[in-house]
């Protein structure tokens, strides 16, 4: 990854992530209509070593966590990016 992609998806975290929820390897981000492929491609770019990669659709971004049992601390990690908790 190229840049500040911590710093940017932490940004898309504030702006398009309204709630995120985890089971199993995945967590399950909701963004407003049409916002979760913009905001997936982001996650993508970010390179997180925890993150296998990302399925959108229109207002929803799986995230598959490479720990099988991973998914809701990566929704909390999410979480936490949007309230300003850094996390890189």
């Amino acid at each position: 990854a190229s840049g500040d992609t911590g710093g940017r998806l932490n940004r898309l975290c504030a702006e398009l992530l309204y709630s995120a929820d985890g089971s199993g390897n995945i967590a399950i981000l909701r963004t407003p209509s049409g916002g979760a492929q913009y905001f997936a491609s982001a996650i993508d770019g970010h390179d997180d070593p925890d993150v296998v990669g990302t399925v959108a659709g229109d207002d929803t971004v799986f995230v598959i966590s490479r720990d099988v049992d991973g998914g809701p601390e990566l929704a909390k990690k999410f979480l936490d990016r949007a309230s300003g908790v850094v996390h890189d």
